[in-house]
């Protein structure tokens, strides 16, 4: 009798506890026999392999591991992956092609099939803006204003429906940790998917919600710190705003330059929303990266309200002209030929080339040596 009750418990403890045990297989069409299969830990610094196995003749692979929370994975042929949200306990099957790897399905695991949906999404929003892009490029300077507005409003529209459905999804799914992927999808390098300055309340739902839920998870504590530096730096602008919501500023050193021509450009009489302060050199190589980079803004955010103030530091005029005229800058240009001894270059404590300033008419400088991406998130809070 005794043993038949220590029998019941044992069964009673143990099938009630949570199986934490998860199971990945599928299938691999046309896969090589001779290339491994790698199972890989997702982490926020990089992956961690964990697992590789060769396809078989049928392209069935396999593997299993123990977690106590959902988490993140990668499999990976050549250099191919799909990214899998597992749970505790699931039996997933996913079916592909060797020569189409994105393309796959996925069962057992919703996680995962989320992360499809949101994966094929973007997908789908990158094909359509790469191919206005192509037509924009194409055509180049022979877009008239109209076509050119036409071109750009489509770019705005296909971005903000990519928008609208991420938003959507994350809202939906806020104790899904699916949703810190749909916070950081980009559409390229340079874009993040929620652009938009109010988008600061969805990465603060989510942290708030998974943080509860999942505080074990390293994406959840990656999140939450991303959080509160954000918030920060968020709370901080508001008090900018607050304090400069009068009338124009001059907070920043101004500067009364000739230009090519020899007529005197003063910065604080530019007109627009946003100036861009760049010191460059044309004999410095990363000054000429940097200025063919802002082309692209420059002709996206000009009529917005955007302009770039640059300031030469060249000593010899030929040069300069030269330099501005090869690659056929648009903005203002103006130098003393005073090189970095320049009063322009002492005031603004410029000791090398390529330094920029960020400067908001109402709010002063607000950022020095912003990264491409950075300028256009700030260009698309301001201008857009």
């Amino acid at each position: 009798m005794k043993k038949l009750v220590t029998a019941i418990f044992a069964v009673l403890l143990f099938g009630c506890a949570p199986d934490n045990q998860y199971t990945v297989e599928g299938t691999i069409e046309g896969a090589d026999e001779d290339q491994l299969v790698y199972w890989k830990k997702k982490g926020v610094e990089g992956n961690t392999l964990l697992d590789s196995a060769s396809a078989d003749e049928n392209g069935h692979f396999e593997f299993k591991g123990r977690i106590d929370y959902p988490q993140f994975f990668n499999l990976t042929y050549q250099d191919r992956f799909a990214t899998l949200l597992i749970k505790p306990g699931e039996d997933v099957r996913l079916e592909t092609r060797a020569g189409d790897f994105h393309d796959y399905t996925v069962k057992g695991s919703p996680g995962s099939q989320d992360v499809r949906r949101l994966q094929q999404r973007l997908r789908r929003t990158k094909s359509k803006m790469d191919s206005l892009t192509s037509r924009y490029e194409q055509k180049g300077e022979q877009l008239s204003n109209e076509e050119r507005e036409r071109l750009n409003e489509q770019y705005r529209q296909i971005l903000n429906r990519q928008r609208d459905s991420s938003v959507a999804f994350i809202i939906n799914n806020l104790r899904s940790l699916a949703s810190i992927m749909a916070l950081y999808q980009k559409v390229n390098d340079d874009l993040f998917v929620l652009y938009k300055n109010s988008d600061l309340q969805y990465i603060k739902l989510v942290a708030d919600s998974l943080q509860e839920k999942y505080p074990q998870s390293q994406h959840v504590k990656a999140l939450v710190a991303n959080k509160e530096d954000l918030m920060k730096k968020y709370k901080n602008l508001e008090l900018q705003n607050t304090l400069s919501s009068v009338g124009k500023v001059s907070n920043y050193p101004n500067i009364e330059l000739p230009n090519l021509q020899g007529d005197t450009v003063t910065l604080q009489e530019q007109d627009e929303k946003m100036i861009l302060l760049s010191f460059w050199a044309s004999w410095s190589k990363p000054s000429i990266q940097r200025s063919l980079e802002l082309k692209s803004l420059y002709r996206r955010y000009h009529r917005k309200g955007f302009e770039i103030y640059q300031v030469s530091l060249d000593q010899s005029a030929e040069e300069w002209r030269k330099a501005v005229r090869f690659d056929q800058l648009p903005w203002i240009n103006v130098s003393s030929l005073n090189g970095l001894e320049s009063y322009a270059a002492r005031v603004y404590n410029v000791q090398d080339v390529p330094t920029d300033f960020l400067i908001h008419q109402q709010r002063g400088i607000i950022e020095k040596n912003p990264d491409k991406q950075e300028l256009r998130r700030q260009l698309s809070i301001a201008l857009d």
